[in-house]
């Protein structure tokens, strides 16, 4: 494991040091999930979108999509007149 210290500029940006890029093959398009822990860790995690895709496939197949989305469109447009914020996608 390789530890630096860098700093975020002023567009909130972090540089990943080319010798971590390289070795875990991020490129300028990589996907990342970014979590917040309840300690102030902050953790960067490549995300394969080709795998979640395939899993997704598996596991959604079957299922009824137009309905699942219109059931998450129709409580968020509630919360929304209730005057809720929509909640975010958390773990």
């Amino acid at each position: 494991m390789v530890e630096v210290i860098t700093t975020i500029d002023k567009a909130g940006r972090v540089v990943i040091p080319k010798e971590i890029r390289e070795r875990m093959e991020l490129k300028e398009d990589s996907a990342l999930l970014v979590a917040e822990t309840d300690r102030g860790v902050l953790i960067l995690k490549k995300l394969d979108i080709k795998e979640i895709a395939d899993r997704l496939r598996v596991e959604l197949k079957g299922k009824d999509l137009d309905e699942m989305v219109g059931r998450i469109e129709e409580e968020s447009n509630e919360r929304v007149r209730k005057g809720e914020r929509p909640k975010t996608l958390r773990r």
